[in-house]
């Protein structure tokens, strides 16, 4: 475990990072205490939008990041102000957007880094709980992307797992072709060359 500063500060900047800007699905895993929950995701992390789709026949919350609305199966919930952007996004979607957990040290949050250590190819923050210095938790991500894995602590544990994206000769435009057509990455052909 390296508990120097400068070893901590690279850590948290990568994490802080989230990733890839790339739209991606997966699993999220939200567990407390002995209730697990599984929700389908679909998140485009650089436009803010995401959806949670409890399984197995579970409600989908949405949000739209032009209305600033949460909605549960298409129907309005709640409305958010630009500084709860990501603070009230459901833990569903929290390992997707890294500042929505609380444990970087901030005013509400439970939790601080005090430590990290590489592990092949993740590396894991200790967590220190702000009240009582004797409960901790851990964060871990994978070190080159800084992709969220897991968040564990005594009383949670939040888990996801991302699809990885078919390996079938179409470009990826993340965000980009999210805000479009969704069809528009299969418009693109890497072995069409109309420059010729």
């Amino acid at each position: 475990m390296d508990t120097s500063s400068e070893q901590l500060a690279i850590a948290i900047g990568k994490a802080l990072g989230g990733g890839q800007a790339s739209a991606y699905t997966g699993i999220s895993y939200c567990q407390s205490g002995n209730h697990l929950v599984r929700h389908s995701v679909s998140v485009h992390p650089r436009a803010f939008m995401w959806s949670a789709t409890e399984l197995p026949d579970g409600p989908t919350r949405t949000f739209d990041p032009r209305s600033l609305t949460v909605q549960t199966d298409g129907v309005d919930d709640f409305s958010l102000s630009i500084d709860r952007i990501p603070f009230s996004f459901p833990e569903a979607v929290q390992l997707s957007f890294p500042l929505s957990l609380p444990i970087w040290g901030r005013h509400l949050d439970d939790y601080h880094p005090v430590a990290c250590e590489v592990n092949g190819s993740d590396t894991t923050l200790l967590l220190r709980h702000r009240v009582d210095p004797t409960i901790f938790g851990s964060f871990t991500f994978e070190t080159e992307s800084g992709i969220a894995k897991t968040l564990l602590t005594p009383t949670s544990a939040l888990k996801l797992e991302r699809e990885l994206p078919p390996d079938n000769g179409k470009h990826d435009f993340g965000f980009v072709a999210s805000l479009g057509d969704p069809d528009l990455q299969n418009c693109l052909r890497p072995d069409e060359n109309t420059h010729q």
